[in-house]
C-alpha cells in the first residue's frame, strides 16, 4: 500500500507499475535486468528506456524529476525518450507499446484501488 498524497511514494508505485508492465512485455528478461542492463543486452537497454519513456510521457512525471530519482544524466533520459520516439514510428512497436502502456495503468489503477479498499 502507499500514500496517494506522498509524492514519492506516488512515484515509486508509478514506476514499480511501469517495470511490471515491461517485463510482461519482454518476458524474457528479469525485473532486475530492466533496472540495470547488463552491458551489451540491448533489449534489456530498450525496456529500461521505454520504463523511463512511460513515466514521461505517458504518466506525465517531470523529466527533470525522473533524472532526478533514477539518478540518471539528462542525456540519457533524453536519449531514451528519442530512441523509443524513433522506434514508435513503427505500427507494430506502437502496438506493443500502447499494449504495456495500458498495463501499466492497469497496474496503477489496481494499486489505487487496493489502497481505497484497505481504508
Amino acid at each position: 500500500m502507499f500514500n496517494a498524497f506522498d509524492q514519492n511514494a506516488l512515484y515509486q508505485a508509478h514506476l514499480h507499475a511501469c517495470f511490471a508492465a515491461v517485463r510482461e512485455g519482454f518476458p524474457h528478461l528479469a525485473v532486475h535486468e530492466i533496472v540495470e542492463p547488463p552491458h551489451e543486452w540491448f533489449d534489456a537497454a530498450l525496456a529500461r528506456q521505454i520504463v523511463m519513456h512511460l513515466m514521461i510521457v505517458e504518466l506525465k512525471w517531470p523529466k527533470r524529476r525522473v533524472v532526478e530519482v533514477e539518478d540518471r544524466s539528462r542525456e540519457a533520459i533524453n536519449r531514451a525518450l528519442r530512441t523509443v520516439n524513433g522506434r514508435l514510428e513503427s505500427p507494430r512497436f506502437r502496438a506493443h507499446y500502447q499494449t504495456m502502456a495500458q498495463r501499466a495503468r492497469t497496474f496503477i489503477s489496481l494499486q489505487t484501488t487496493a489502497e481505497e479498499d484497505a481504508a
